[in-house]
């Protein structure tokens, strides 16, 4: 069926476009990437996967334009050995823009990100997180924005997360508002998920898609937000409030304060500081969920989380960093550092690693979902 959708589309491509196609250009990046994961008893469990990201950058036609981008996963290993490639479309989309608003129809990107690390008040919650994308932030959809001015406007958005096919009978919708005022930017925002939670709900597959699938399951239908970001002296400061909510079932509210600001070692050098706090009452998840699922113990009525980010250039082509995250209720915490180069012939060399420290029967004690370690090699050419 998605098969059959591509090639419509390209056949209609071909006619709407028939001289611009030749001036059609062809972006993307080739990666490769090994990690390994170490568990418990002393085992080690490694993997090397490549993928091939293109996009075809097609000449606009008036006031319409028409992206075209897909991810194609271990291909050369279905090819050559007893694997199975994975195909992915990221964008298909027509966009056109009206006098007085935007329309887009097709597989897009939508994310409500402000800069935060973890973004409590997403249209889909873990789209973006710890600067990761997942595959949910990719959802075919109809998006209407309506400009105000430079910095205001409106979002409404009608998605899709079984894809446009009947039998999944899904409707998720959003609408949000972004205004600046005073030096800020303010948004408010409201979602409804969909009432089913078959196939489609979230992305259930891979780390990321844990965290996306997971809140869109358990966490009340409904839910509402506000973002503010600004500049206060030399620091940049963000927040937000989420408020979730079904018939039915209590409400659970989220609060969430971060700053970031950098800092000149001297004129070539500048380090860039980043620090959250996410604040979770979870009251619509019953006492043996928190417990399971986040750790909580029973007279615990909220989740606090620190994060913390620095990132020191070594010159102009590599630079370190460090990552934390901390369980502010059990004192367990995870650690990842990083270290990204830029080599000849245009390669991008990262080394990453995440170590899991905490007791049993903490948030991110080692074991189960949660590895002792991991590590991470990654080459990547982009063109």
């Amino acid at each position: 069926m998605r098969k059959l959708a591509v090639i419509a589309f390209f056949i209609s491509v071909l006619f709407t476009y028939p001289q611009g196609l030749l001036a059609m250009e062809v972006g993307g990046q080739v990666d490769i990437l090994w990690s390994g994961v170490f568990q418990g008893g002393g085992h080690f469990d490694g993997e090397l996967t490549e993928s091939l990201e293109l996009e075809l950058f097609l000449p606009p036609l008036a006031s319409s334009e028409v992206r075209y981008g897909f991810l194609v996963t271990k291909p050369l290993q279905g090819l050559l050995r007893d694997n199975e490639a994975s195909y992915f479309t990221k964008k298909l989309y027509i966009k056109h823009r009206f006098e007085h608003f935007h329309l887009t129809l097709g597989r897009q990107p939508i994310s409500w990100s402000f800069g935060s690390l973890l973004n409590p008040v997403d249209y889909t919650l873990g789209a973006v997180a710890l600067d990761e994308e997942s595959s949910s932030k990719y959802t075919d959809a109809l998006e209407i924005y309506i400009p105000v001015n430079w910095n205001s406007g409106v979002d409404m958005v009608v998605s899709f997360p079984g894809g446009f096919d009947p039998a999944f009978n899904q409707l998720k919708w959003g609408a949000r508002g972004r205004f600046g005022i005073k030096g800020f930017d303010v948004t408010f925002n409201y979602v409804q998920e969909p009432s089913s939670t078959g196939a489609g709900r979230g992305d259930s597959t891979g780390t990321l898609g844990l965290a996306s699938s997971f809140p869109s399951v358990l966490f009340p239908r409904h839910r509402v937000g506000a973002t503010l970001k600004g500049d206060i002296g030399g620091f940049g400061v963000y927040g937000s409030v989420g408020r979730y909510f079904e018939e039915g079932m209590q409400s659970s509210t989220s609060y969430l304060v971060g700053a970031d600001c950098s800092y000149d070692v001297d004129y070539f050098t500048k380090i860039t500081m980043q620090a959250e706090y996410l604040g979770l009452q979870p009251d619509s998840l019953d006492a043996d969920l928190k417990a399971s699922l986040l750790k909580m113990n029973p007279s615990d009525t909220r989740l606090d989380l620190l994060l913390g980010r620095v990132s020191y250039p070594l010159d102009e082509f590599a630079s370190i960093s460090l990552l934390a995250v901390v369980n502010a209720n059990d004192g367990s915490l995870v650690v990842g550092p990083s270290y990204q180069g830029v080599l000849p012939y245009n390669l991008e060399l990262t080394l990453g690693g995440i170590v899991a420290i905490g007791r049993e029967d903490t948030l991110f004690a080692p074991g189960g979902l949660i590895p002792r370690a991991a590590v991470s090699l990654g080459l990547s050419y982009a063109f």
